[in-house]
C-alpha cells in the first residue's frame, strides 16, 4: 500500500512539475491565429512576427507594413512596453519584429481598438530574414 502511495505521489510530482516548466515556454504563433482565435490563446505566452508600429496610445504589432499604412488596426495586437523597453527598442519602430509576451484576449489596447494584447514582454528583436532565391518557376502539366 505504502509503495503505491509513493508512485502515485511519484507521478503526481512529474506532472505538476514537468507542466509547470511548458508553461513557461512561449508558443510559435501566427499574428492571423491571435487575431481569428483570440480566446484560444488567452494567458498563454506566445511568440510572433509582425510590423511594429510605436506610438503614443498606439503602439502594436500589425499583420502587415500594409494594415499599419492603411490603419487597419483590427489587424494587430496592442503592445504594453514600459518607459525603459521604449527607450531599448525605439530603433525597431516601423520594422518587421519578433516579439514574445503573455497574450491577453480581453485588453485590445487603448479604445478597444485592437484584437488582443501582449503583456509582460520578454523579447522584442529585429526581424530581417529575407528569402535571397527567387522560387523555380512553375512546371507546364
Amino acid at each position: 500500500m505504502t509503495t503505491i502511495l509513493a508512485r502515485l505521489l511519484a507521478v503526481f510530482f512529474v506532472l505538476v512539475i514537468g507542466g509547470n516548466v511548458h508553461a513557461d515556454e512561449s508558443r510559435d504563433i501566427s499574428v492571423i491565429q491571435l487575431i481569428a482565435n483570440p480566446e484560444l490563446f488567452n494567458g498563454q505566452k506566445v511568440r510572433v512576427i509582425g510590423f511594429l508600429h510605436l506610438e503614443f496610445e498606439g503602439d502594436a504589432v500589425y499583420l502587415h507594413r500594409d494594415d499599419f499604412e492603411n490603419s487597419i488596426d483590427k489587424n494587430s495586437v496592442a503592445i504594453e512596453l514600459d518607459k525603459l523597453q521604449i527607450q531599448t527598442w525605439r530603433n525597431l519602430n516601423n520594422h518587421y519584429v519578433m516579439i514574445e509576451g503573455s497574450f491577453s484576449s480581453v485588453d485590445k489596447g487603448h479604445l478597444g481598438m485592437r484584437s488582443g494584447s501582449l503583456r509582460k514582454i520578454t523579447r522584442l528583436s529585429n526581424w530581417s530574414v529575407k528569402r535571397t532565391k527567387k522560387p523555380p518557376p512553375e512546371r507546364s502539366p
